[in-house]
């Protein structure tokens, strides 16, 4: 490996996968879930997935990043909501005078 490319891997930081978690709910079950998750970003700016005696935090900083995918194939359909967020993000589009 080139020493430049094997530098710059070694640079990244790697994921940490905090929580993953698939079940079958039923669509009242999952909104409500949605429901309850917003409520909670609007109230206190966080949420916690809790499973069993596991607790996890997510508190988005402002602002986020947000990217809605829906795909099918076949008959299978598939939606998607993903939210990124950095501290150091700046938020896109927007100007101000210092």
């Amino acid at each position: 490996m080139d020493e430049t490319k094997k530098t710059m891997n070694e640079q990244k930081p790697q994921p940490q996968v905090l929580i993953k978690h698939k079940e079958v709910q039923s669509v009242q079950a999952f909104a409500a879930m949605l429901e309850k998750m917003a409520q909670k970003l609007k109230q206190e700016g966080k949420f916690t997935f809790v499973q069993g005696t596991e607790q996890v935090e997510v508190a988005p900083g402002d602002p986020v990043k947000v990217d809605y995918k829906y795909t099918v194939k076949g008959d299978k359909h598939e939606f998607e909501i993903e939210i990124e967020w950095s501290p150091n993000r700046a938020s896109a589009g927007k100007m101000s005078i210092e």
